[in-house]
């Protein structure tokens, strides 16, 4: 579990190096630089990681969340992995790209963070998998990503030109 604090500072120290060498830095700039650091660790690297454990070492991970080894551990590695790329495309790909991705991110680590929450009050599991590192980055992880995204809108005022497209008949 170290590793995911490890990975989530990492996140914050590359973006200040970033910013230290190559000051001085718009906000927008800025905003956008950190966000970029949250997607490419945050969702990138943890997405990777996690896919990894899940899959080759699938009774150490089961055993780290308190879990018994199951077959929906391997689906659970296949969300980590596409979310694990996805963090990785964002280098490549902007604007709504991040919209997308932090909207489905979001979605989904702040669910999982609600469901060990009420795993450990209602079925009384509180070990380090439910109420650990991985409750408070489930929750921690959403909150920074949609806060630095609605940042970047309002710095980024080209990208709120967009509009839903009505299906063709």
């Amino acid at each position: 579990m170290a590793i995911f604090v490890g990975i989530y500072v990492m996140s914050f120290v590359g973006f200040l190096l970033h910013y230290y060498f190559k000051r001085p830095m718009s906000y927008p700039k800025c905003i956008e630089l950190l966000l970029l650091y949250q997607l490419v660790f945050n969702l990138g690297c943890l997405g990777l990681l996690s896919f990894i454990g899940l899959t080759f070492m699938p009774q150490r991970a089961a055993d780290e969340l308190g879990w018994t080894i199951c077959h929906f551990q391997q689906e659970l590695a296949n969300v980590n992995l596409g979310y694990g790329v996805v963090g990785f495309l964002a280098i490549w790909f902007r604007g709504l790209f991040w919209t997308a991705t932090v909207i489905s991110a979001s979605i989904w680590l702040f669910g999982d963070g609600l469901h060990h929450f009420f795993m450990a009050f209602w079925d009384q599991e509180r070990g380090l998998g439910t109420l650990g590192i991985i409750f408070y980055t489930d929750i921690l992880i959403p909150v920074i990503l949609v806060l630095l995204l609605y940042l970047y809108h309002q710095s980024h005022p080209h990208i709120k030109n967009w509009k839903i497209v009505e299906p063709s008949k």
